[in-house]
This record gives structure tokens, C-alpha cells and sequence, in this order.
């Protein structure tokens, strides 16, 4: 078994527009815990805390192939995690992660024994013209396999400071040194979120033009009322997909993206009513025809991932 050389480390990076600053870490950690994701709230932590600083998780899974899902209970937010178990009999490791929706854009890369992990997201958000918090809290897995989340710092965000398309995130990393044959090895977890700033989506139309630029069809649809699966007519030679938004003085904005036969998907978004706002993938079949599994398959919202 591995064993620790070091304490770990801790670093927090703020990324908002172009400035980049260091801040000292917000909470303290052992050598018998590590990080592993984050749970991001719209309220301070500090008060749901016990005696001993931390939200313990509970552990659910009904059955040994089904996903394991960690719940923090009465405190609400989003869970941004991501970490290699070892499977029972301590023969090869799973990939645990939870995701929930109103995050977006995710990417996890870890090594194959989990050692190294990076996790990096999205939340898509309409700011009002008061500052709205996003707290960053830690979340810990201890050495036996408990999952806690730490009370964190804050990120504010309003109309007047974050324009539309503007991002402000935070990146915690926990770095962990130990020895192994006589060679000492940097483990290392990053976790990091972004608040890109939207507007909120009113409607959503799709227009279908042929090659001579002839309107073809036109839908229009509630945001998040979208199907799954788009067939363009037979004739069709690209989408328009024309979104609908509420700008800035409350006048509609319309914002426009063309999507030709060469391109088999189309994205969406629908807000609710905090502001969050939830990202919808949609499958396009040019050729007409749904394959079979695709057809079969429950309409559900799909997260963006890279």
C-alpha cells in the first residue's frame, strides 16, 4: 500500500474575465480524506454544518452493478463529483460519478487508478440585477469510504458585472505527495466550476430550408419542449434554429445558428425558475430514419459532455 510522505495541499484559483488570483484554502483536511468533487449551493453551509464542520453524505445503490449515488439530504444544491472505488474483492476499480442537472459541459479525465483526477463543468445561469452567491463547497471522500462536503467560499454574480457570455469560476486542487520505490509521486485532484452568464430563453423555433434557401417547415417550441430527435423533411439542405431570448431591457433577442447536413445534433436550453438554466442535446438524422435503438429509447435530457 501506497503511503503518504507528505500533508496535503490545497490551492484555490479564482478565474473571473482576465484577472487570476490565489486565495488561501477554505477548509482543512486530513491525510485520511481526499477530494472529490464539489457540491455548489446558493446558501451558506456554515449553518447545516455539525459539530464537527462537515455535511456527511448518505450512500445508495441498489444492487452491485447499479450506480452509486451520494445524497446530502435537506441541503440542496449541485453535485459536481467524480472518483475511482475499488471494486469488492479489491480486484480493478469503478468510476463513481454524480452529476446533477444544471450542470453541464463535463469533462472528467482521471488515470486508470484514479490517482490523478480532473473534473471540469459548467452552470449555465440568468443573473438578475442583484448579486446572486454561488457557494463551492469541498467534497471529501474519507480513507473507509465516506463522502462529506465542507462548507466553502462564494462566487457573486449580477447583470451589471457578468455580461451575457461571460464565465467566473473557481478550481480547487488537492495535491497529495508519497513515495513509491524510493521515487517520490504527486497525486492530484482538481475540481473546477464555471457561471457562464445567458439570457433566459422564451421560445424556441426551427426552420427548415432547402438549398435554394426555401422555407421548407417551421415549429416553434416552449424551451425544454424540444423532441429528442429531429428528421428534417427529405428536401431539407440545413436548420435554422432561431432561440428566442428575454435581453437585457426585457425586449426579445433573437439569437440564430445554422446547422447543416453535416452536423447530426443541435443543442437547447430551458431555465428554471432560480435561474438555472438546463442544457438539452437533440439528435438530427438527415437520412430520415431513427435507428431502432434510438427510437426505443424514453425521451430524457442528455448532459453535455466533451
Amino acid at each position: 500500500m501506497k503511503k503518504i510522505a507528505a500533508a496535503l495541499f490545497l490551492i484555490v484559483i479564482l478565474f473571473a474575465s482576465a484577472a487570476l488570483s490565489e486565495a488561501p484554502a477554505p477548509y482543512g483536511a486530513s491525510e485520511n480524506s481526499r477530494l472529490v468533487g464539489l457540491l455548489i449551493t446558493r446558501e451558506d453551509l456554515s449553518a447545516s454544518a455539525g459539530e464537527d464542520g462537515v455535511i456527511w453524505a448518505s450512500c445508495t445503490q441498489n444492487g452491485p452493478d447499479a450506480d452509486i449515488e451520494y445524497s446530502f439530504g435537506d441541503v440542496g444544491g449541485l453535485r459536481l463529483i467524480c472518483f475511482a472505488a475499488p471494486e469488492e474483492g479489491g480486484e480493478g476499480s469503478r468510476i463513481v460519478s454524480n452529476v446533477d442537472d444544471g450542470i453541464s459541459a463535463v469533462n472528467f479525465d482521471l488515470n486508470e487508478d484514479g490517482s490523478t483526477v480532473k473534473m471540469d463543468a459548467v452552470i449555465r445561469f440568468v443573473p438578475g440585477l442583484d448579486d446572486t452567491f454561488f457557494f463551492y463547497n469541498p467534497v471529501m471522500r474519507t480513507a473507509s469510504g465516506q463522502v462529506f462536503a465542507v462548507p466553502g467560499d462564494f462566487m457573486a454574480v449580477s447583470a451589471d458585472a457578468n455580461p451575457i457570455g461571460s464565465l467566473v469560476g473557481q478550481t480547487i486542487r488537492d495535491e497529495r505527495k508519497h513515495t513509491e520505490n524510493g521515487r517520490e509521486i504527486i497525486d492530484a485532484t482538481t475540481a473546477g466550476i464555471q457561471i457562464e452568464a445567458v439570457r433566459e430563453p422564451l421560445k424556441i423555433r426551427l426552420l427548415q430550408f432547402s438549398a435554394a434557401h426555401e422555407l421548407l417547415a417551421s415549429e416553434e417550441f416552449e424551451p425544454g419542449a424540444v423532441p429528442e430527435q429531429i428528421v428534417p423533411l427529405a428536401a431539407a439542405d440545413y436548420l435554422l434554429l432561431e432561440t428566442i431570448e428575454k435581453g437585457p431591457d426585457g425586449e426579445p433577442f433573437i439569437r440564430r445558428e445554422a446547422i447543416g447536413r453535416d452536423v447530426d445534433y443541435l443543442n437547447t436550453l430551458s431555465c428554471r425558475d432560480d435561474g438555472i438554466c438546463l442544457f438539452h442535446y437533440h439528435d438530427v438524422f438527415w437520412n430520415g430514419i431513427v435507428p431502432e435503438e434510438n427510437a426505443a429509447e424514453e425521451p430524457a435530457e442528455a448532459k453535455e459532455t466533451v
